[in-house]
């Protein structure tokens, strides 16, 4: 029986069994994809403040980055369909 639920353990860990990505996941992959390198780099930098609680004022860099992104994420929602993000978002719910 042990031997069953870790086999079944292990299968439901394959990509395979894992859901699709949703909507917004979808738009946000695609956002992240399209964004340079530079601004790539910035948000990997704010993304790892925000997960250690360390608040700072932006630099002009940064906005530069969080703007470009921004901008993707509209692009790629309304290429999905989606009048704009914030749609979007309404629709996929909290």
């Amino acid at each position: 029986m042990r031997n069953i639920q870790r086999r079944l353990s292990k299968l439901e860990r394959l990509p395979q069994f894992e859901p699709p990505p949703g909507p917004l996941e979808e738009i946000e992959d695609r956002a992240m994809r399209q964004l340079s390198d530079e601004d790539l780099e910035v948000m990997i930098i704010l993304e790892r403040f925000k997960q250690r609680g360390i608040r700072h004022a932006r630099s002009e860099t940064e906005r530069v980055a969080l703007a470009a992104y921004g901008a993707l994420r509209e692009t790629e929602a309304q290429r999905m369909g989606f009048r704009s993000y914030a749609e979007a978002e309404r629709i996929a719910g909290p």
